[in-house]
């Protein structure tokens, strides 16, 4: 056997997302990057860069994540989302100062006013309260060259905002066959 010598490294995606509570999965893009280093023994991240965008290890099956739009009904766990942090519900996060509402009491982290001086930010409160049971990153272990996980573990990118780019970055480390 080779000497084995330390490695890491980076990949960033970019994700266009089309939906509400959409469930992405990223495990191919993660096998074929661990694939391409290499590496025999170590961990890969999957790491979102947003808040209101999470990583998450679950089973990708339709009835616990969708696509909604194709089953005609709601899946169990957007259903289990809406029912922790609704998106109608009030979030002071959501009142935002602008011309509009002068006397909103969000005035940090605004996007810049328009002419008018109108304020077009995401009614995104419930999003970032389903955030806080999921993750931003998550770490797998890589054993033999291949991921390890259970038989049904998927590492999934979950939208919980609206349709819009996201920013995934996947970090691989460990050791690899000096060549």
């Amino acid at each position: 056997m080779k000497n084995l010598v330390p490695f890491a490294a980076i990949k960033h995606l970019t994700i266009k997302t089309k939906h509400r509570q959409e469930f992405i999965n990223l495990t191919p893009a993660v096998e074929s990057f661990i694939k391409k280093t290499r590496v025999r023994t170590g961990t890969v991240t999957v790491q979102s860069h947003h808040t209101t965008a999470s990583i998450w290890v679950n089973e990708d099956e339709k009835n616990l994540i969708g696509p909604k739009e194709k089953l005609g009904y709601i899946h169990d766990l957007s259903r289990v989302l809406d029912e922790f942090a609704h998106p109608d519900a009030k979030y002071h996060h959501n009142d935002v100062r602008d011309s509009r509402n002068p006397d909103g009491k969000r005035d940090t982290h605004l996007c810049t006013p328009d002419s008018c001086g109108v304020v077009h930010e995401c009614i995104n409160g419930h999003a970032h309260a389903q955030a806080m049971v999921l993750h931003c990153a998550e770490t797998l272990i890589i054993e033999n060259s291949q991921l390890v996980k259970g038989p049904w573990q998927q590492i999934m990118l979950v939208e919980l905002d609206h349709d819009r780019e996201r920013k995934i970055t996947i970090l691989v480390q460990g050791v690899k066959e000096n060549p």
